[in-house]
């Protein structure tokens, strides 16, 4: 060794596929993280079938059904919303990326296409004078949920994961791009 080498400084000695590999390892803790926050997919079926409990509850006729499902049906959907929240919160210890509007309104955009579903569906079945118009109307609407309600999850998962990635590199990202 040649005397007039400058010894590297600390922490340089890393190669290119050691740093490769630690990238990929934060990534997947980053994916991690992520995928906890997200609501789980059993949580959209339980909200489906309380809608369509609710639905089939209204078409019965039966006041006493009405009176027990209904708000049995809305207490459900009420307490699993509200013990998702706090849930969530308590499995990610760390600081997650904070979205922008765009998850807001992809949810809100979700909540607006089932409930469009099942009113206008339950109103088109009743005026045609179709049996069980809000049953009906309710299960199309749950469909929706469970199709939709995934999808949204992917979709804000792209979006965290993507804001995650501008954090780590300082550069912003085209803001078509998930």
């Amino acid at each position: 060794m040649d005397d007039t080498q400058q010894p590297q400084a600390a922490g340089t000695g890393t190669t290119a596929a050691e740093a490769a590999a630690e990238l990929a390892g934060i990534r997947r803790r980053q994916e991690q993280v992520i995928k906890a926050v997200l609501v789980p997919v059993w949580y959209w079926w339980v909200m489906a079938a309380a809608i369509v409990a609710i639905g089939a509850a209204r078409d019965s006729g039966n006041l006493v059904v009405q009176a027990t499902v209904i708000p049995l049906a809305v207490l459900v959907m009420a307490v699993l919303t509200g013990v998702m929240i706090p849930q969530v919160r308590r499995r990610v210890q760390v600081h997650t990326p904070q979205t922008d509007g765009r998850a807001a309104a992809a949810i809100f955009a979700m909540i607006v296409l089932v409930d469009g579903v099942i009113i206008s569906l339950a109103i088109s079945l009743a005026a045609a004078r179709v049996p069980h118009p809000v049953t009906i109307a309710c299960a199309a609407g749950a469909a929706v949920l469970v199709i939709t309600g995934p999808l949204v999850n992917g979709y804000v998962r792209k979006l965290m994961l993507r804001q995650a990635r501008q954090q780590a590199t300082g550069v912003p990202q085209a803001a078509g791009t998930p």
